[in-house]
């Protein structure tokens, strides 16, 4: 592996080939960081749109992070985004958009559920998409399905849509994330019990950064 690939295992290099970054940085950085993956945790599969298309399925099992192209067993989360999007959620600069990650948090904190996250993870079923509406039309948009109803719908059932500043306020901590579901920022098209499963995990998450 080449050097740059090893100067850090909290962010990938910026320019990292979407094939390599699954495929070898990732699984890499897992052991790197001395990682274990909880009992039951659920199998995911990551699917880019884009220049560099491709879907992975990762699969966490003890001290070790198996990453292949996507098969034909069904995984329990299903992520779908653009290649664009992907990189913002890494850490990329997007004039249009604000930061996607949470402070101090890196892909391994994204892409591997925590032990506290598995029970409720699994009580999420079915396939929603988030929108977060930047500037200039620019949208940064989530796909993720949950659960075999999730996995297997032909659409997300619900959307969730919210602006930057909300969206900043909430990775910042500044707001609660029920607040902008209280006060309209944050809307709903669709099924709002899923919505609000969603933000339960999300606020979970926030919490014990």
């Amino acid at each position: 592996m080449r050097r740059h690939m090893t100067e850090t295992w909290d962010r990938p290099p910026p320019n990292v080939p979407t094939a390599e970054l699954f495929e070898q940085w990732l699984p890499q950085a897992f052991v790197a960081a001395g990682l274990r993956a909880p009992p039951g945790a659920p199998r995911l599969r990551v699917s880019i749109s884009g220049a560099t298309a491709g879907a992975w399925d990762l699969d966490a099992r003890g001290d070790s992070l198996a990453v292949a192209s996507a098969g034909r067993e069904s995984p329990d989360i299903w992520l779908r985004l653009s290649e664009a999007d992907l990189r913002v959620a890494l850490g990329a600069d997007d004039p249009d958009l604000p930061a996607i990650a949470p402070a101090g948090w890196s892909i391994r904190d994204l892409l591997v559920v925590q032990p506290a996250d598995v029970d409720l993870v699994r009580q999420v079923s079915g396939r929603i998409a988030v929108e977060i509406q930047g500037r200039r039309r620019r949208r940064w948009v989530l796909d993720v399905g949950f659960g075999a109803a999730g996995v297997s719908a032909g659409r997300p059932r619900t959307t969730v849509r919210l602006d930057a500043p909300t969206f900043e306020g909430l990775r910042q901590g500044a707001i609660a994330p029920m607040q902008p579901l209280m006060d309209g920022r944050l809307k709903i098209e669709g099924d709002r019990a899923l919505a609000m499963q969603l933000l339960l995990l999300v606020g979970s998450r926030l919490s014990r950064r």
